[in-house]
């Protein structure tokens, strides 16, 4: 079928468009949007709105879409394809209700044929996203492409072929390949079915009855392939022909996986270890829009930290972001969803559980098929009621469903033990012999020992025997202990602590049954507003989310806009991946105040030598290091050598502008150095065209060295056919809105994402 964007010329409207609204609230003029498009973003955020710290304090809302379209000839048959719409759509052709779908993250399509008239016809698409439904930032909208398919009387329907990998080896692959065809005439159709894949084509007579549609399954072998990896991400197309009518281009990978207790992962016979990173699906500045360039420049920077693996938690991915993964050789676990039958906010997808998970689950499968990138299918992310021996059926129900659409990949459950368990903790310290009292009094060694207890692992026995793989959320205690217990048993690490790396990172390396390690969260979110915030003193868990201004969560590998925080680059350190030290330094206003962070945060240590005001001041330096001994130098002169521990060692000096350097030993010879200079005061604006409408800006000396410690006032303005998406900083807590023309830089740095043809231009005060 002839394929073309449908994102030009859509209305956008404020509530449901009722006859009732128009007449209550006539001012709520539609403005013109072009797809995709993010209505949560541009709402002003209070402190009293209803979400509060799970959205960032934005709104929810409901909203609707129109759009005119003319048609001067009528096909046989028209299909929309919507990528992504938050949440609860219904579609509207004419007037007519032509679809509704409830998810907010799984595509889904339309057949429109039927509602169709020639010349004027006219759509509305409504979205119902005024509760709250989510423990994050969701966006609200039709927030992904959409496509409009045309196809005569005989096509190929759309997302129609299907490849799969039988066999394959350096020598050889075996190839399935099913086509699902429809015939719209009223006549039998003989047809040729063709296929071709670099150079090799098979052919197969097929007949197709009027009003049928069929699935026709080809083999093809292919000689000396070219196997994809995650180091060769290489990618073949298959040109599909129903000749003389039809025709359309599928991308795809060839590889292999296998799984052993033995062994662990292999991917083309290769083991490998997964250093995985949690993300969400928010592109920060712009929102939730799906954003292709974004999209490219955050798995491409994930792969230069050394990631090899995402989680996208907690919900399918877009297409766009497993594009990206096929073409830059990031493996991914894809997750359908945040909750079962038991809600964890108001209007959670477990209101929608019981009648939607087949079809969604469908919906996951189809949209992962092609991709080579995927190689696990997440059915949940801490389900509490896979310790119920009614609930926990649903698991098995999904597993069965995957497995007979899709056994060539593996399944796992992200379960969080504790929680799973949680109604059931004085029961089972009792059996386990601990100290009920001492738990609820919050003895934390008590209430580990009981966790890594036999009693805690028997009531989820049955829900981890269906998978293949069994997720752990933050339950690297029991890693040992159940690899000896379960010798069949296969463990993710789907869900860690950024900070506990260093110690889950040497089980995964000892236990051949322990495949990898998924830290929360390689990249800063929306939404969950300061589960990764700095605290000095006594803090506790029970301060975990951040008050409003608080916007994001402030925890990630790296920050809002998409640059390195230090916790990067010690995991980048810890992995192996980094021979030099990284310097980071702790902020001087804080010296002497116990640092609290929050268990998915970090130190408040930053990557810059720029204090003014704190001169001759105690300050602490860390330097991230994998070597035997490393050495801290200012301007010269040595504060001697530490041995670093799990691979970070503390220096305590004072602030004295100037170079500050970092030397790696091993073996008594310098293995490695890293150096941090004071940035001058004489500020120029730097700006980097990434391309594609995405605009880097930092605050440089005449050196080109960043100033984190200087701030600007910048100013955005653009001529021509642009339209600005997004612009501001990493800044978690800032009252800004990401489309103001002014901003203030945050850390000397800023973000500035564009759409269109014209002229941007960055001025500062």
């Amino acid at each position: 079928m002839e394929r073309k964007l449908f994102n030009e010329g859509w209305l956008f409207h404020k509530g449901g468009g009722t006859s009732l609204e128009s007449i209550m609230n006539p001012q709520l003029e539609p403005r013109e949007v072009t797809l995709p498009h993010d209505a949560m973003i541009a709402e002003h955020r209070e402190p009293e709105n209803a979400t509060g710290n799970a959205t960032g304090y934005y709104p929810y809302r409901t909203v609707h879409y129109t759009k005119d379209f003319e048609l001067q000839e009528l096909s046989c048959a028209y299909y929309l394809k919507f990528e992504g719409v938050y949440k609860n759509t219904a579609v509207y052709v004419n007037g007519c209700l032509a679809a509704q779908h409830i998810n907010g993250y799984t595509p889904f399509i339309v057949n429109i044929t039927a509602y169709l008239k020639k010349g004027k016809n006219s759509m509305k698409v409504l979205v119902r996203n005024g509760v709250p439904t989510s423990r994050w930032y969701t966006g609200t909208g039709i927030y992904r492409d959409v496509w409009l398919y045309q196809g005569g009387g005989l096509y190929i329907v759309p997302d129609g072929v299907k490849i799969s990998t039988l066999e394959a080896d350096s020598e050889a692959a075996v190839l399935s390949i099913k086509t699902t065809i429809a015939n719209r005439e009223n006549i039998v159709r003989e047809i040729c079915l063709r296929q071709k894949i670099s150079g090799v084509e098979v052919n197969a007579p097929v007949t197709i009855l009027p009003g049928e549609t069929k699935v026709v399954t080809l083999r093809m072998e292919l000689h000396e392939p070219k196997l994809w990896s995650a180091e060769i991400p290489y990618l073949y197309d298959c040109e599909t022909e129903l000749v003389g009518f039809d025709k359309e281009y599928t991308r795809f990978g060839i590889r292999t996986l296998s799984l052993d207790a033995k062994r662990g992962l292999r991917i083309n016979g290769e083991c490998i270890k997964l250093k995985g990173g949690c993300i969400h699906h928010d592109h920060g500045i712009v929102g939730a829009i799906e954003h292709q360039a974004l999209t490219l420049r955050r798995i491409r920077k994930l792969k230069e930290a050394g990631y090899n693996a995402i989680r996208c938690a907690h919900f399918p991915a877009s297409s766009t972001v497993l594009d990206a993964c096929d073409e830059l050789g990031m493996l991914v676990m894809l997750e359908l969803c945040d909750a079962w039958t038991q809600p964890k906010i108001d209007f959670d997808y477990s209101a929608d559980f019981a009648c939607h998970w087949k079809e969604d689950t469908e919906s996951m499968v189809s949209l992962a098929f092609n991709h080579p990138s995927v190689i696990f299918y997440s059915i949940g992310n801490e389900i509490g009621e896979v310790s119920d021996p009614h609930e926990v059926q649903y698991g098995r129900k999904i597993c069965d469903t995957i497995r007979a659409l899709d056994p060539s990949r593996y399944i796992t459950n992200c379960i969080n033990i504790a929680l799973a368990l949680m109604d059931r903790i004085p029961e089972l310290a009792v059996k386990a012999g601990a100290d009920i009292n001492s738990i609820m009094n919050g003895d934390q060694g008590e209430l580990v020992r009981l966790m890594a207890s036999k009693e805690i692992g028997e009531p989820l026995e049955e829900a981890f025997s269906y998978l293949d793989v069994a997720g752990y959320n933050y339950a690297s205690y029991r890693y040992e202990s159940d690899v000896n217990q379960y010798s069949q048993r296969i463990i993710v690490g789907a869900e860690c602590y950024p900070g506990a790396l260093y110690e889950n990172w040497s089980l995964c390396e000892k236990l051949s049954q322990v495949i990898g390690d998924f830290g929360w969260a390689a990249w800063d979110y929306l939404g969950e507003a300061g589960v990764g915030q700095h605290r000095y003193g006594e803090a506790t868990d029970y301060d975990l989310y951040g008050a409003y201004p608080w916007r994001t969560a402030g925890c990630g590998d790296f920050d809002l806009i998409g640059d390195r925080r230090p916790i990067s680059y010690w995991r980048e350190i810890v992995w192996g991946h980094r021979a030099a030290p990284y310097i980071s330094v702790q902020d001087p206003a804080h010296f002497g105040q116990k640092q609290s962070p929050t268990r998915w945060g970090w130190s408040d240590a930053e990557r810059s030598w720029n204090f003014r005001g704190f001169e001759g001041k105690p300050i602490v330096v860390e330097v991230y290091s994998g070597a035997e001994e490393v050495e801290l130098l200012c301007n010269g002169k040595s504060f001697g050598r530490q041995k670093p521990v799990q691979c970070r060692a503390f220096f305590e000096t004072v602030y004295e502008p100037g170079e500050l350097t970092a030397v790696n030993y091993k073996n008594g010879a310098e293995s490695g150095r890293d150096r941090l200079i004071t940035a001058t005061y004489d500020i120029h604006i730097e700006t980097n065209n990434c391309g594609n409408g995405i605009t880097e800006i930092r605050l440089v000396d005449e050196n080109g060295t960043l100033n984190p410690d200087a701030r600007l006032t910048l100013k955005a303005a653009v001529e021509g056919d642009m339209e600005i998406l997004g612009f501001g900083t990493a800044d978690p807590k800032n009252e800004e809105n990401y489309f103001d023309r002014s901003i203030k830089t945050y850390r000397g740095k800023a973000l500035i994402v564009t759409r269109g043809d014209g002229v941007l231009r960055i001025e500062g005060e």
